[in-house]
This record gives structure tokens, sequence and C-alpha cells, in this order.
């Protein structure tokens, strides 16, 4: 397959294809992928290490809960790493890369984040994918991708709604903004005004 097993159920998890707590037929999975047990096994304990599923000897293995606590520790040490992603992105982006980001920027403004919210919310989680691709260091991208992957999934689970649209807008701008004019430490601290207005909404709401 040109798709692992492990990302098609990953992205079912992270897309609530597969909600919290659904039980996950292994035998219902090697006959859609057409593949014996051992990789669907190897999938699902993969998942279990990322925290995306339990496995549960003689009872089965469900799609895990969303922790609250999980998804609030992840942003934190998100924020962090997506500033130093940005930091390095302005060094180390091509003319392409500038362009990439500023068209994904581009597509974000016409869209509306209440009406089209998972659109909005992929196009964000692209945005991001591209400053860490850019960042050149693997162990960033890695690190970022995990904690973006457990994110999202919460975002999709609460079904976010943007209260105040106007301002993620422009900070978006600005950022891409400051990473074409290869300015790495306004672009991490355009990132970090970003996150701590983000995380404050969502303490808000959501985090104790």
């Amino acid at each position: 397959m040109s798709v692992s097993i492990y990302d098609i159920l990953l992205k079912r998890i992270i897309d609530l294809e597969y909600p919290p707590g659904e039980l996950i037929n292994e035998k219902q999975l090697t006959e859609e992928f057409s593949v014996s047990r051992t990789p669907v096994r190897e999938a699902l304990l993969k998942l279990s290490e990322k925290g995306f599923v339990q496995l549960i000897p003689r009872v089965g293995t469900y799609v895990s809960q969303v922790d609250i606590r999980d998804v609030k520790h992840a942003y934190e040490v998100k924020k962090n790493l997506e500033i130093l992603a940005c930091e390095l992105a302005a060094e180390r982006a091509t003319s392409k890369d500038i362009l990439e980001l500023k068209a994904l920027v581009a597509t974000m403004q016409l869209m509306d984040p209440i009406e089209q919210y998972e659109e909005y919310i992929d196009a964000d989680y692209t945005f991001r994918r591209k400053i860490r691709e850019t960042s050149a260091n693997p162990f960033l991208v890695s690190y970022l991708e995990e904690l973006n992957q457990k994110t999202k999934r919460f975002v999709n689970h609460i079904q976010y709604r943007m209260q105040d649209p106007t301002w993620y807008r422009a900070s978006m701008e600005r950022i891409a903004g400051a990473l074409a004019d290869r300015n790495g430490q306004l672009a991490g601290e355009e990132m970090k005004q970003h996150a701590e207005i983000f995380l404050q909404e969502l303490s808000g709401r959501f985090f104790i």
C-alpha cells in the first residue's frame, strides 16, 4: 500500500471517523486491506504507543478518549516548538516555500472559519506543517507532527468555532510576512503572540 495502514487509521481517528470509545474490529480491517492480522496488529500497537487507541487484553481495541490534560500539555510544548520552527524557516525557506505559505494564507482569508470550520482547520494544519517542514530539522518536524495530530483531533472533537476570526487571519498574515522578509526573530515573536492568544481563548472555554 502506498499509504500505510497506520496512517489510514490515524487519519480516521483524528478526523473522528472513528470517534472516542469506538471498538475497532481487527477482522474487518484485515478484510478491508486484504492483509493478514499481523500488519493490522502492528498498526494498532503503534497507535497504542502514541495514545490514540487502548488495547484491552481479551476485550478488544478501543479508540482512546480525548484527555483534556494531555491536550493542554501538548499545546504548551507545541507553542515553543512552533516558535523555533518559525525562526529556522525564516533562514531556510526557499522562494517557492514563501510563495506556498502566502498562497495558503490567501486561501484562508477567503474562508469562513465558522461555516467552513473543517476546511479552515485543515488549511491551518497545512500552514503549520509547511513551516515545520521548511525548518529542515527532522527532529522538530517529527515532534511537531505528533503534537499537531493530538491537537487537531481535539479541535475536531469539540467542533471548535473561532470567536473572533479577525485577529487570527491578521496574525497568520503577519507570520507569513515575517518569513518572507527572512526575519526569524519577528516570525518567532508573531507565532508566540498567536499561540498565546489562541491558548488564552481555549483556556477560558475548555482548560482549567
